[in-house]
């Protein structure tokens, strides 16, 4: 070999034996920062805590092999769809031991439990977004279910037959995916759902005022035509909606007629009074669509020579209005203070 060769062959091995170097260094760097992290990872993991000796909180870890984690109740409250409340409903966690697809529930026959029993489902993968309804269809891949059973619903009464159906559903998934179940809240329906009865009655409240003319047998036709063709009053699902002014599409209160029945404005009907209606529980901002609704009804009691009563057909006066709206407030802020808000997606699963 040339000196040239010899000189090129050194250099070669020395690159080639410094790169080893190199490298080796870099991974043993790499290792001892893994081991401070692991280190300070199992310091605050209540599942590597020295003090975490009670074994009824241990069983509320679960492992979770499809992300190779832990996943506590307190993370899963922390991470429940936005329309859930703990407060009201009945919800149970079903985390899967690996993934699946969404066909596998659909093929299970489940939308009849779900329609019945007024219950949201909920899928999602790892930390994903929650998907429900529509947004799942049957190529949908998750690895942990949520069931939620409305315990304040109007259009569900809670007894033994509805607690024994929202099992069963339970039991029907679990017959076919391997999963963990946990109890986020109201493990006892019955029991919760009977403490709720007085918040559901204080709340569950629906404000009626009738307006009949003063003298006359029915309203004038052409003086009613005018009056609702104002622009705040549309038609909606048949029945006449004042819109919030303020709020586009935003709706405050319904009028019908006095059978609570869509109103029949035409120059045939014989109209002998209206009836308006706002529903607390379901109503965004009640207390201003109160304020508006009272306003309009004094507007049409002038315009129509007409009066408002209560339901024994008595007057109405600024002293009864005033009331009502005091009485409003106190359920509001009952609602509020459950983290309810009127109006809120909550209330109107609850309430529309």
């Amino acid at each position: 070999m040339s000196d040239v060769q010899i000189a090129l062959l050194i250099l070669g091995l020395t690159i080639v034996l410094f790169m080893i170097i190199f490298n080796w260094l870099q991974l043993k760097k790499t290792r001892e920062k893994q081991k401070k992290a692991d280190s300070m990872r199992r310091q605050h993991d209540p599942l590597f805590d020295k003090n975490f000796d009670n074994p009824s909180e241990l069983d509320n870890f679960i492992a979770h092999e499809p992300s190779n984690h832990n996943v506590s109740i307190d993370f899963l409250k922390k991470h429940l769809p936005g329309e859930i409340n703990l407060n009201f409903e009945s919800v149970v966690s079903l985390t899967l031991n690996k993934t699946s697809e969404a066909r596998v529930l659909l093929d299970l026959d489940i939308t009849s439990y779900l329609r019945d029993l007024k219950t949201s489902l909920y899928l999602r993968k790892d930390d994903g977004l929650w998907a429900t309804g529509e947004a799942i269809d049957e190529n949908y891949v998750f690895d942990q279910i949520l069931l939620s059973l409305p315990l304040i619903s109007r259009r569900l009464d809670i007894d033994q037959l509805v607690k024994q159906k929202f099992l069963d559903l339970i039991e029907k998934i679990k017959q076919h995916l391997e999963v963990n179940q946990i109890w986020l809240s109201n493990e006892d329906i019955i029991e919760s759902t009977a403490n709720l009865v007085p918040f559901k009655r204080l709340i569950n409240k629906n404000f009626l005022i009738k307006i009949q003319p003063k003298t006359d047998s029915s309203f004038h036709f052409g003086a009613f035509q005018d009056f609702f063709n104002k622009a705040n009053i549309r038609l909606f699902k048949n029945y006449h909606w004042y819109f919030d002014p303020k709020v586009d599409g935003q709706k405050m209160f319904k009028i019908m007629n006095l059978n609570r029945q869509p109103l029949k404005i035409d120059s045939d009907a014989f109209i002998q009074g209206i009836i308006v209606s706002l529903d607390i529980p379901s109503t965004n901002n009640c207390i201003d669509a109160f304020d508006e609704m009272t306003n309009l009804m004094n507007e049409f009691c002038i315009k129509l020579n007409a009066v408002m009563v209560d339901g024994r057909n008595k007057e109405i006066d600024s002293v009864y209005v005033a009331s009502i709206k005091n009485h409003m407030n106190q359920i509001v802020k009952e609602m509020e203070k459950h983290n309810l808000i009127p109006g809120s997606e909550q209330a109107q699963k609850y309430f529309s």
